[in-house]
């Protein structure tokens, strides 16, 4: 808002695939009940986390790390808050006591502002949130071990990338802990097919296991913003803000 406000300037804004993900370690309770992970993400208004956390710059993710702009990306419904929906399933979990921390990287003021957003909606299903702002280094030495974490994800070009190197059994990146075959092989078969319209048909399967199995509450994929003034011509805002002088 402040560059916006300068005269003769102009705003140059790339919308990015990247996003930071509550994510849920499914090894560790109550994360390992799945109807509990799914209560978590239903109680989540997208559109307004991306909007609360991050003026809105950018677009609401769904819930399965592949964002609109990657070429496979496959669109499936709107996800949309259903606060009814997460107390059924928060019920049917089982799970006594809904008191969860959520571990968060301090040093980047939009992602705590992302889980105070998700943290109030939580609460309206009955999800006690405790919110713990770490320093970065200290955060990143927990990521990939703590029970309930929001991570942040940087850009990159194809969607199949970051499930390989997150969400795929055993890799070392897979800070969730979720091992399930049948992703596994719908992976396998999205990523060794070379023609994009192909790849995209067999990325809805890919996309509806992670929703369904809820190990990530994703709401937002951010924009990345430069800006100069209005006789800059020519110039476009890159995803990772690469400075292309070609």
């Amino acid at each position: 808002p402040l560059l916006q406000s300068l005269p003769n300037l102009q705003l140059f804004e790339a919308t990015t695939a990247q996003t930071a993900v509550a994510r849920m370690r499914v090894t560790e309770k109550p994360f390992d009940n799945k109807k509990f992970r799914q209560a978590v993400a239903a109680c989540i208004d997208h559109a307004k986390v991306l909007e609360l956390a991050y003026g809105g710059k950018g677009v609401p993710a769904e819930n399965h790390h592949v964002c609109p702009i990657h070429p496979e990306y496959f669109k499936l419904p709107e996800r949309k808050q259903d606060i009814e929906l997460a107390k059924k399933l928060l019920a049917e979990s089982g799970v006594g006591d809904t008191t969860i921390k959520i571990d968060a990287n301090k040093d980047a003021s939009w992602e705590v502002n992302m889980v105070q957003a998700m943290g109030q909606m939580w609460q309206q299903a009955g999800i006690n949130v405790q919110i713990n702002p770490m320093p970065g280094s200290q955060f990143w030495e927990i990521w990939d071990k703590t029970a309930f974490g929001c991570t942040s994800w940087t850009h990159r070009p194809l969607g199949v990338m970051v499930l390989n190197l997150a969400y795929r059994s055993g890799v070392p990146w897979n800070e969730t802990a979720y091992n399930n075959p049948e992703f596994d092989a719908a992976l396998d078969d999205a990523s060794g097919t070379l023609d994009v319209a192909e790849r995209t048909k067999k990325m809805e399967r890919v996309e509806k296991i992670l929703q369904e199995d809820a190990i990530i509450s994703q709401p937002l994929w951010r924009s990345v913003f430069t800006a100069g003034t209005a006789k800059v011509h020519g110039f476009r805002m890159h995803p990772t803000i690469y400075h292309q002088m070609d």
